[in-house]
């Protein structure tokens, strides 16, 4: 990039202004340049011009054309090589990430929203001076790509390379610029590789473990289902078998283990506040504490001789009723159930686990229940008997699989006591204030706030507590008698890495009888998947039919053993794959520790918001875990001989100026969804394709059919309510920049966009107003550089004044808007403004036109890229930047120039409007003043106006005394006279 001069006394703008050439500089001298030196060729104006571009019948730009002329010359470039960075790199570097495509084969606009705000920061942070790192890649792996290869009969391989290939291509035609040469898929083993080698880290370490676990099972087809495939009323979607619950040995993660680092590094994180929310209420710390209830009687052989209960609200424990436990609690069963009871009770638990007793997420159910015919002591006091409950709403493998019951102080509790006639307890909290107290008789079947302990024989020594204090005291006493302890709890549970499916990593671990579970040797990653397998979507998983591939050697002893054959959960693919973005060609590991370190963290993440908890709480897990073992971050280069010490402290440098802790993401930026225009019959509430509505004059749509008007809305996109819009008809009717600008215009990306296809003429109206400014700069050329110009800004005209401050206004506006905000529509707004005024410019040859123009163009760019190529080659073929003393080179290209940088001087208006108030009332204005002049100026300036004579000057022309001047600067002054 060419280095151009800094004003020393006006700051128009980093690398916008180049120094004087010796054209330039005669210029200055004499003040004019030459009649010869000014002219341009006609001949050369017509070979340049924008207008070159519009259909002379129809007035319509080629898009087609211009944008194919773009794309071949940004495909006409060379590849990057890629080398170590440097310190002053790394000082530089900006990692915009935007959340990879699962490859579906189809483009929606929803993609064109995310992937051109991704473009836009990216292209925008070039101008900035920034090395951006800005990658692609394949979510690749998955239940949809398998399904639709059964459908087709088609490998699963095969289908998703068709569509890489497909969605790639139109990633082009919007105009994307990612860095291509680190593009990756997850199903590719060259990836997969390396996820199971994380996998085997994780088992290293500990941080991985097999156990039981209930999964949706499929008794017709003999498979597990995921849980989007079983429907309302607890059928498979395929058989509409009745779904069951089994249990399977399945892989978990114990992110459980970070779940206070995860909770406790949320705060320094630049995320949104709600998103940030959401990720804190799903690890959900729960301080409180856990109590032991004794068997009564115990029970002879048991693993325990008590139940375990955690609770938050540990006030209200003399006011439980009942324990309830987990359908599939270790107690449900005939050794230890009383024999009356164990037969009915082992039934109802079968029907709760297998979701016939009321369908939907069992944590949600609260009625379904049945007595154990089990008793359990009181903890602080041994007489009193609860009765233990099989509950529907408990889950074994959340906390301790056992809740306590207290219906007094919770609604839930309630209603699984009135539905299963369990006593009630009377209430042992009461409102401290009588006001809420009668409020809570007459309306709230429960109080469930904090309050103070009721003082009845029930409460004992501890009535009259407020619930804070009662809470310490009561864990106290039962810590004290070896019944309860406090305890920190979370709701986050530990990642079930397990599916029972094809399409997928094999999860890297071999079964031997003898052995155990042994890991694969890393010499012997990638396992990969078989070739050539049926898929059914019947009969368990795939893997265990291929017997070939099933059957192998123990690494350990040598013996008979089989792979595992279960594949890992697709978001363990998309947890690490930022990271190998930042060497995605290495061989011999995940990634470079040294290219990692001076990358990550991530500067800015974008994607949608339905991601918000469970990718970036897993993607945030293993980022920690790595950097945690050292294998990034600057700790992981702290020893290596290999890199510099300036390198070393730049990688430092990065780290604590971004997302800390190893820490990913250190900002986050969640586009909202796209609607589509839906229209539904009247009458019978189906929703209507668009060619069974007619719009007549005055945009009123009437039902064909009918001739009624159609209800309304703007919804989801969806194929079911025939509301979605095709992007690749969309650029092929407008063009790729007008789509651009279009999707970026209509609302802040964080909101929901409603599209209106009709609007988008507006843009491509816009598009050409541009192009007519560019054409009049080139037809006339500036009288001086602006750099010469800049030296008499002080002799400027009000209509030059004005023409530079509106330039960097609107040069404020849209760098916040693009660095701080992301309000992108903001920003465009803002270059609107700036092309509307430049167009009522009179005096064009003056040089704050043509820079005005530069700037516009500059900043225009990054959102039309090849709106912004051309007119940017026009202006420079032209020799309008050369006649402005800016830089000519024949092969500048506009996104190798610098965004132009804010003059701040500018932004004060050229003149101010005075309100001249004479004891409180308006007289008369003073226009055009010099802005920020002082009070005494001012009254000085008003007393010489004609029409000051009658109010400040008695009838024999003496001044009147002036007793107080208030005054608002550059919009009011009010002169108290008398």
């Amino acid at each position: 990039m060419l280095r151009l001069h800094r004003l020393r006394h006006h700051a128009v703008g980093r690398h916008v202004l180049a120094p004087c050439s010796a054209l330039t500089r005669n210029a200055c001298a004499h003040g004019t340049f030459t009649a010869r030196q000014l002219s341009t060729s006609s001949a050369r104006l017509a070979q340049v011009k924008f207008a070159h571009w519009i259909d002379k019948e129809t007035g319509k730009l080629d898009t087609a054309k211009l944008e194919t002329k773009w794309k071949t010359r940004w495909a006409e470039a060379k590849p990057p090589v890629r080398k170590p960075l440097t310190a002053a790199e790394i000082d530089r570097l900006f990692y915009v990430l935007v959340m990879f495509p699962y490859p579906s084969g189809v483009l929606h606009m929803g993609h064109v929203r995310v992937y051109t705000i991704s473009d836009v920061l990216t292209r925008f942070h070039r101008m900035r001076g920034k090395h951006v790192v800005s990658p692609m890649g394949w979510d690749a792996f998955g239940l949809p790509a398998e399904n639709a290869a059964i459908e087709r009969s088609i490998a699963p391989a095969q289908w998703t390379q068709q569509n890489i290939a497909t969605m790639k291509d139109q990633l082009s035609r919007i105009l994307t610029d990612f860095d291509w040469d680190r593009e990756l898929a997850t199903c590719d083993p060259a990836y997969y590789k390396w996820t199971q080698h994380i996998f085997l880290q994780l088992f290293k370490n500990d941080m991985v473990y097999r156990k039981d676990a209930v999964v949706n099972w499929d008794p017709i087809d003999q498979t597990v289902l995921a849980n989007e495939q079983v429907d309302k009323d607890g059928r498979s979607w395929r058989s509409g078998a009745v779904v069951e619950q089994r249990k399977l040995k399945q892989w978990f993660a114990r992110i459980t283990r970070y779940a206070q680092d995860l909770l406790d590094d949320l705060n320094a994180l630049n995320w949104p506040d709600h998103v940030k929310s959401m990720q804190a209420n799903w690890i959900g710390r729960s301080e409180g504490a856990e109590f032991e209830f004794a068997l009564d009687p115990p029970i002879p052989d048991a693993q325990s001789k008590a139940i375990s209960v955690f609770t938050s609200r540990a006030d209200t424990l003399f006011g439980v009723s009942y324990l309830a436990i987990a359908p599939d609690h270790w107690l449900v069963s005939a050794d230890h159930l009383p024999a009356e009871h164990a037969n009915h009770v082992l039934k109802r638990a079968q029907e709760m686990l297998s979701g016939s007793s009321g369908g939907g997420d069992r944590s949600q159910r609260t009625k379904d229940g049945v007595f154990t015919g089990l008793y359990v002591a009181h903890p602080l006091d041994s007489a009193r008997r609860v009765p233990v409950y099989v509950a529907d709403y408990v889950l074994s493998d959340y906390g301790t699989g056992a809740v306590m019951g207290v219906p007094a102080h919770d609604v839930r509790d309630h209603e699984f006591c009135q539905i299963n006639s369990v006593p009630v307890h009377i209430s042992v909290v009461e409102p401290e204030t009588s006001e809420f107290a009668e409020e809570s008789k007459s309306e709230l079947p429960v109080f469930t706030g904090q309050g103070v302990l009721r003082r009845i024989p029930e409460n004992g020594i501890y009535g009259g507590m407020r619930s804070a204090d009662a809470r310490t005291t009561i864990v106290a006493a039962a810590a004290a008698i070896g019944s309860g302890k406090s305890v920190v709890n979370y709701r986050l549970r530990d990642w079930l890495l397990s599916r029972q499916r094809f399409w997928g990593a094999p999860v890297p671990i071999i079964h031997c009888a003898s052995c155990g579970a042994v890991p694969v040797p890393e010499s012997d990653l990638p396992v990969e998947l078989p070739k050539n397998i049926e898929l059914s979507g019947r009969g368990g998983s795939p893997l265990a039919r291929a017997t070939e591939w099933l059957n192998c050697k123990c690494p350990s002893c040598s013996g008979p053993a089989t792979r595992d054959t279960d594949t890992l959960d697709t978001f363990v693919d998309s947890s690490w794959y930022f990271l190998r973005y930042t060497d995605a060609h290495n061989t011999q590991r995940p990634f470079d520790a040294m290219a990692a370190s001076s990358m990550m963290p991530v500067d800015i993440y974008i994607g949608g918001v339905e991601h918000a908890i469970l990718h970036l709480l897993y993607s945030r897990f293993i980022s920690k875990f790595l950097w945690k073992t050292r294998a990034y971050g600057a700790a992981a280069v702290e020893h290596d001989s290999s890199v510099s010490s300036e390198v070393k402290e730049a990688i430092a440098r990065r780290e604590t100026r971004g997302a800390r802790n190893g820490e990913p993401f250190t900002r986050l930026l969640t586009q909202g969804m796209v609607h589509g225009l839906t229209y539904k019959d009247p009458s019978s509430g189906r929703f209507l394709r668009s060619d069974e509505v007619q719009t007549e004059k005055g945009n009123v749509p009437r039902v064909i059919r009918t001739g009624e008007t159609p209800t309304m809305s703007f919804e989801k996109m969806s194929k079911s309510k025939y509301n979605g819009v095709d992007p690749g008809a969309t650029v092929d009717a407008y063009g790729a920049d007008a789509t651009r600008l279009h999707v970026l215009y209509l609302a802040p990306p964080q909101d929901v966009l409603e599209w209106d296809t009709q609007s988008i003429v507006g843009m491509q109206r816009w598009i050409l107003r541009l192009g007519r400014l560019v054409d009049t700069a080139c037809a006339s050329s500036a009288r001086e550089s602006i750099v010469c110009a800049l030296n008499t800004r002080n002799k400027w005209s009000k209509e030059a004044r004005e023409t530079y401050r509106h330039t960097h206004v609107a040069i404020q506006h849209a760098t916040e808007s693009l660095e701080a905000s992301f309000s992108l529509n903001t920003a465009i707004s803002a270059l609107i403004k700036l092309s509307n005024y430049l167009a009522t410019v009179k005096d064009c040859e003056h040089p704050t036109f043509g820079f005005g123009l530069v700037c516009l163009v500059k900043m225009v760019a990054p959102m039309a890229p090849s709106i912004g190529e051309e007119l940017w080659e026009i202006l420079i073929q032209s020799k309008c930047l050369h006649n402005l003393g800016l830089v000519d080179t024949p092969n500048s290209r506009v996104f190798a120039q610098s965004w132009p940088v804010l003059d701040a001087s500018a932004l004060k208006d050229v003149s101010a409007t005075v309100v001249v108030q004479i004891n409180g009332k308006v007289r008369f204005k003073l226009e055009d003043m010099v802005p920020d002049q002082d009070q005494s100026e001012l009254v000085q300036i008003a007393s010489t106006m004609p029409q000051a004579q009658k109010w400040m000057f008695d009838t024999t022309g003496q001044p009147k005394h002036i007793v107080k001047v208030i005054h608002v600067p550059n919009k009011l002054i009010n002169i108290i006279v008398k």
